[in-house]
């Protein structure tokens, strides 16, 4: 058995060689990470029983702090879920299904190029450069919810940082297959609302598209800060609430369809992304003349399609045509069992509430994206 908390006074020097090793073809965890892990639970230190390790890193093994809380290693992750809540689960459930039928049309090159230029639009970063000379200063980086690892790879490009990409779903293995090999990127399947980390730990916290599918939203962002730095920083989007017929319909839709199984509820998503396919290729344009407040639609010219999805029916078609991809878009909206939509005033009142600043704002039709800064 390995006491971690002796390895603090053992030469860095010697883990920053460990964890550039690019010859190791094994998705295997780096043994560097259990510098920094804590019992999810008690906050206790661990300590680490080996079963198979290749070089310097380590494929299986059991984790187990004083209080005698135990996590595996397996497949080259630590597995730290800890809640077992039916809604939590459900949840869970649902974006594994998700990902582990539509992972390949995630990690396309193409899509990956939309996210990140969607992200770097949302959060005000414009450029890439702009958002890499962001990085340049943060070494402990938190990817809360890193679905198929994308946004880890993309949060990786200072060398000399930490990524911990975390996700309670298997969507983590998909995403360790394709990036573990990326050498400070360390992938850890957890809840994120019951982090492996010591408190004010990280320099930057992500959560993009995430915490609105957690029990609450709220009580999970201000969970987030506690373990961010002073002057860290905290990025997160957030669902918008629609409008008063489309948040209608939403609720109306998912009271049956969180209650479906995996495969009813891919069927009826479907079902949507052939209803939203049909009236895109109508290719036809709507003018509202007047705002119509009541229904919280406003004046303009609406391409159909989208003017049904802003207000009265989520039927998601990618403009790309892709109808898998398309496919998950639904369902990831309508299987999960928790999706809470939220206003910006609510948010406002969150970073308020957390003594975070608030740096930048973004309102669009489908979320909110803000950037604060922690002042105390």
């Amino acid at each position: 058995m390995i006491d971690l908390t002796t390895r603090n006074h053992i030469n860095h020097s010697f883990y920053s060689h460990l964890i550039f090793i690019h010859d190791c073809k094994s998705q295997i965890m780096k043994e560097i990470i259990l510098e920094f892990l804590v019992c999810p639970i008690c906050k206790r230190n661990f300590t680490l029983k080996i079963n198979k390790q290749n070089k310097s890193e380590i494929e299986t093994g059991i984790l187990r702090c004083s209080n005698n809380h135990k996590f595996h290693i397996t497949g080259g992750i630590p597995r730290l879920v800890v809640d077992k809540a039916e809604g939590f689960v459900k949840t869970e459930d649902a974006f594994s299904e998700k990902w582990k039928k539509y992972n390949q049309h995630y990690h396309k090159q193409k899509w990956y190029l939309f996210q990140q230029n969607w992200f770097l639009d949302r959060f005000g970063w414009k450029t890439l450069d702009n958002f890499k000379q962001f990085l340049k200063s943060k070494q402990k980086i938190l990817d809360a919810g890193t679905g198929l690892g994308n946004s880890a790879k993309f949060f990786s490009s200072n060398p000399n940082s930490h990524v911990f990409a975390i996700d309670a779903s298997e969507s983590i293995n998909f995403a360790y297959k394709k990036y573990g090999n990326t050498p400070n990127i360390h992938f850890i399947q957890t809840d994120l609302r019951k982090l492996p980390f010591k408190n004010q730990f990280f320099d930057f916290i992500c959560s993009d598209q995430v915490l609105h599918h957690t029990k609450n939203t709220e009580t999970s962002f201000k969970y987030l800060t506690k373990f961010l730095k002073k002057s860290g920083m905290i990025s997160i989007y957030v669902y918008n609430k629609k409008a008063p017929m489309r948040e209608f319909a939403d609720d109306y839709i998912r009271e049956h369809t969180t209650k479906m199984s995996p495969k009813e509820c891919v069927e009826f998503s479907k079902d949507m992304t052939y209803l939203g396919k049909d009236l895109s290729e109508l290719k036809k344009k709507i003018r509202i003349k007047r705002d119509i407040p009541v229904l919280g639609i406003k004046a303009g010219i609406y391409d159909v399609q989208r003017f049904i999805y802003w207000y009265f029916l989520k039927c998601f078609w990618a403009e790309d045509g892709n109808f898998e991809r398309s496919v998950g878009v639904n369902f990831d909206w309508y299987f999960p069992k928790y999706a809470y939509r939220h206003t910006k005033e609510e948010v406002k009142k969150w970073f308020k509430d957390t003594k975070t600043k608030i740096i930048h704002f973004n309102e669009i039709e489908s979320g909110i994206s803000v950037t604060g800064i922690k002042t105390d």
